[in-house]
């Protein structure tokens, strides 16, 4: 089997948020190759409103494993590295979702890819930019530019450029 590109959002905003990535990208450095980063996105939070700014980016890992098994190995790390998400869209120290799939669809009762709700988040949206933003979402055709265009919420307030912060783990 060939490897395939994810695309993983990562999020935070209990911790330092550079040492919570820089600990979330060893981990995933370990179930595939890391090829691109994109800018961390300071945000407001989503949902649960009563919590810290969040600090967001995604990257892109070419991995050989199947959503499913991806999905436990993220889960494992959210483990490991202690996400102690105790209220939905609520506070934590890391958090990891697969975004994308290649161009390809996945369901299951416990995994959607895409993610069914990366559309509405200009904090996924941005980073995807950074990385492609001529990407074609598999369910709607339209390219993360376009989706981007298409958001009626705001939660970014910030961009800040630390791909500089990423190339020292490696």
């Amino acid at each position: 089997m060939y490897p395939t590109n994810y695309y993983i959002a990562l999020g935070t905003n209990v911790g330092n948020y550079k040492n919570n990535f820089s600990a979330a990208i060893s981990e995933l450095s370990k179930l595939g190759q890391i090829s691109k980063i994109a800018n961390i996105y300071k945000s407001k939070p989503y949902g649960y409103l009563h919590q810290n700014y969040f600090y967001n980016s995604v990257l892109e890992l070419k991995s050989k494993m199947m959503p499913i098994q991806l999905m436990k190995n993220i889960q494992l790390i959210e483990k490991k590295l202690q996400k102690n998400k105790r209220i939905v869209n609520g506070p934590r120290k890391i958090d990891l979702d697969i975004i994308f799939w290649g161009k390809k669809k996945f369901r299951n009762q416990n995994l959607f890819i895409p993610h069914p709700r990366a559309k509405e988040r200009d904090f996924v949206l941005l980073p995807l930019i950074d990385l492609d933003p001529f990407f074609r979402d598999p369910e709607t055709q339209l390219t993360i530019k376009d989706l981007l265009k298409d958001l009626k919420d705001q939660y970014v307030i910030k961009k800040l450029s630390y791909r500089n912060l990423f190339q020292k783990i490696f």
